[in-house]
């Protein structure tokens, strides 16, 4: 009897557990309506940007070439302002290592309030372990190397937040870094993620039990800390406090897998590029081309008031977007390894 009761009781766990899989994948989802705020152009075909920021002056500096064992990926500046031209940054003092700048992915940026010096973290995936970069954005916009940071804690690291020299917020993304092991941990929706801090000597884990947290940013007046949980699609704020520690303040579902977040520094708002239909995103068998779109989270005090779609594309123009933001009138969106996408902006609805 206990037999049979254990049996039933596991079935019924497999077929909740698969139904609900199911509907995270968007299974019975496909096609999206295109949506686009204004006229929109590609300026990169290939090599993708899977983050980008925008440094002031319509300069928005986006990562390429995120592919794992891959060649060392760059960092560009696209000038919103000069009719979107792309430079490829050049890197003074860089280290003498094959992998350097291998699979660059989050990055953040913080200016010295003392020296007004410009510095950029990036996360990279190099094959023995993961790193952030650090280097000095030039006014010629050359990148000069500073250092490499590494801890224990920083297994498959997905995107960051600078708060201070070498200080920041970190998301750890999965556990696993190996294909294998990764693709079970996330067909198994165990919450092994969590969000570390970084002190410039070492990370401690602040807030754990989360299901491959992505994008990372903070408010503008840096009390509190969003984060997009990927594998829930829930945004979720954190109240910081003067130990660096982070409380869970609030969450929303927002029903799309939200990757990386940038925080407007005038109106609070937040540009999420995300993956509406999550089997395309996931897909490894069939070839389907991700979905693309960018959702403005308009925010009061802090917290989340409407979202609203700005731009969507079923995966010709722009396949998967990983990141967004707005500046000087037009919006940027990036992918994962293909196109990078500028759009005007020919409306945004008031807060």
């Amino acid at each position: 009897m206990l037999s049979a009761a254990i049996k039933i009781a596991l079935l019924g766990f497999s077929i909740n557990f698969l139904l609900n899989y199911r509907q995270w994948l968007d299974w019975d989802n496909d096609a999206v309506m295109n949506v686009t705020p204004g006229s929109c152009e590609t300026i990169l075909k290939n090599g993708g940007s899977e983050d980008v920021t925008h440094i002031g002056d319509g300069i928005i500096l986006i990562s390429t070439g995120f592919e794992f064992l891959g060649p060392p990926g760059q960092i560009k500046a696209v000038d919103l302002k000069n009719g979107n031209k792309v430079t490829t940054l050049n890197i003074t003092n860089k280290p003498a290592r094959a992998d350097f700048m291998s699979a660059p992915h989050g990055i953040s940026t913080w200016r010295d309030p003392d020296t007004d010096q410009l510095f950029l973290y990036v996360i990279c995936h190099p094959k023995p372990e993961d790193r952030i970069e650090v280097f000095e954005v030039l006014t010629s916009l050359t990148l000069n190397y500073v250092r490499t940071i590494t801890d224990p804690n920083f297994d498959f690291m997905n995107d960051l937040v600078v708060v201070g020299k070498d200080k920041f917020y970190i998301t750890k993304f999965a556990r696993f870094r190996d294909f294998k092991r990764y693709n079970m941990e996330m067909f198994s929706g165990m919450k092994f993620g969590g969000i570390f801090y970084y002190d410039g000597r070492k990370a401690r884990e602040v807030a754990t039990g989360y299901y491959m947290p992505n994008g990372i940013n903070i408010s503008p007046d840096k009390k509190v800390v969003y984060v997009a949980e990927w594998g829930t699609k829930t945004l979720r704020g954190f109240r910081r406090d003067s130990t660096n520690n982070l409380a869970e303040i609030w969450s929303t579902y927002t029903g799309t897998g939200i990757d990386n977040i940038e925080v407007d520094p005038d109106t609070g708002d937040l540009w999420i590029g995300c993956h509406p239909v999550t089997w395309r995103i996931v897909d490894l068998f069939f070839g389907s081309r991700p979905v693309g779109q960018v959702v403005r989270v308009k925010m009061q005090d802090n917290s989340v008031s409407e979202m609203e779609i700005i731009y969507q594309d079923n995966g010709d123009n722009c396949a998967g977007s990983t990141a967004a933001t707005y500046a000087a009138g037009k919006m940027i969106v990036g992918t994962v390894r293909e196109q990078t996408v500028v759009c005007k902006v020919d409306y945004l609805t008031p807060n």
